[in-house]
């Protein structure tokens, strides 16, 4: 009777290890694939998405639902030496998150400036500061995509610059945006807005015109002691355009004038190509040119500025 209870026992155990346990692995592994598939289908549907930051989300066949997340930094720092001393650095900051047809911005730029030349003798060891300044920027922007090719927008603009003597600039604006050409290689995009601006200038400007006032060279200045206000037409263009898989060349330029009065408008034109070094690092060379057709005479300054500059710019 024990002999049988073994034989029984020891059948029982080996159809076990013959039908359940090998049916148990297979739907285990089975299982897994299916994970694994399911996890590789995904992250190949987030890799399709290419660039998405620069792409309306309705060109996509169906638009994606997850929650989008894009960070991009770059730094750029110019040096020339001889008889004067320039340093240029440059730092900006991009946050993209989209959900959905709704896409926010938000970037942040940073420029300082020195610019010296040597004392004349016998002080020509130290040096004179012909420029020093920092200039901070940041631009909230809110997209809602109407169609493949048409965006509705609208946004804010900061801006400081003590070598303007611009303490706060508050730009605010809303509009229609427009994809003027789009191709794998290449894309086009307008945007035209109306805004509204308020401008106050730091106590030095102030102080300097009370000094020109007191001399008596304040005649044909315009000058207000309070916050300036404004109507403007804004209008920005960019392009990006992919030469090879490892470069891309960028354009951009924005434009804003004062409806009011047409001679107070200003420009700024920026083109620059990214090389790609390694996955996330790029290197970039860019050219910057700003013009300000109505620049306060008190300040002494020159309408047109331009800058060119090397840096890295890394992204995910």
């Amino acid at each position: 009777m024990k002999r049988l209870k073994k034989c029984i026992f020891y059948l029982v155990s080996v159809f076990l290890l013959i039908n359940v346990l090998p049916s148990a692995y297979a739907q285990q592994a089975s299982d897994q694939n299916t994970a694994e598939n399911a996890q590789s289908s995904s992250e190949k549907k987030k890799q399709d998405l290419g660039e998405w930051w620069n792409r309306n989300p309705l060109t996509y066949e169906s638009v994606p639902d997850d929650v989008l997340i894009h960070l991009e930094a770059s730094y750029n720092w110019n040096r020339v030496k001889g008889n004067f001393t320039n340093d240029k650095h440059d730092f900006s900051f991009l946050l993209s998150l989209r959900k959905k047809i709704y896409t926010y911005n938000f970037r942040y730029a940073l420029d300082k400036r020195n610019a010296s030349r040597p004392k004349s003798p016998p002080h020509h060891e130290d040096n004179f500061d012909l420029r020093k300044s920092t200039k901070h920027e940041i631009h909230h922007d809110f997209r809602l995509a109407l169609t493949n090719r048409i965006i509705a927008g609208c946004g804010l603009l900061w801006l400081q610059d003590d070598w303007i003597k611009v303490k706060n600039q508050y730009t605010y604006y809303g509009g229609l945006g427009f994809t003027v050409f789009r191709h794998p290689r290449l894309k086009i995009d307008t945007f035209a807005a109306l805004g509204y601006e308020e401008l106050d200038h730091t106590d030095e400007y102030h102080e300097n015109y009370i000094k020109m006032q007191d001399w008596g060279n304040v005649e044909g200045i315009r000058y207000d002691a309070g916050t300036e206000t404004s109507k403007i037409l804004y209008l920005h263009q960019k392009a990006r355009c992919y030469v090879t898989r490892s470069l891309a060349l960028n354009q951009s330029i924005d434009y804003y004038v004062d409806v009011d009065d047409n001679d107070k408008y200003r420009w700024k034109f920026n083109i620059s190509a990214d090389m790609k070094i390694m996955e996330h690092i790029f290197a970039s060379v860019s050219y910057l040119e700003e013009y300000d057709n109505t620049p306060e005479s008190l300040l002494g300054i020159r309408k047109r500025d331009t800058s060119t500059s090397t840096g890295v710019k890394i992204v995910f």
